[in-house]
């Protein structure tokens, strides 16, 4: 039990010493991390729509063309 206490307590101390932000930096924080996750929404859709345009593409069709013109 007194194992307990004493990490319980020192849990506290430790939460003491953690510096919290503030309003207008907090707001800055939020914002910053919303563009970021928006930004690799978007990156990640563009590239998904890439891939799979990719995988669409008749290859051998094309090597067939290339071919026969040369």
């Amino acid at each position: 039990m007194r194992k307990i206490k004493e990490f319980i307590s020192d849990m506290k101390k430790e939460l003491d010493r953690i510096r919290w932000c503030k309003g207008k930096e907090l707001l800055k924080n939020v914002i910053v991390t919303l563009i970021f996750i928006i930004f690799f929404a978007i990156f990640f859709t563009v590239i998904e729509y890439v891939i799979a345009l990719i995988r669409t593409i008749d290859f051998e069709s094309i090597i067939e063309r290339i071919n026969d013109l040369i």
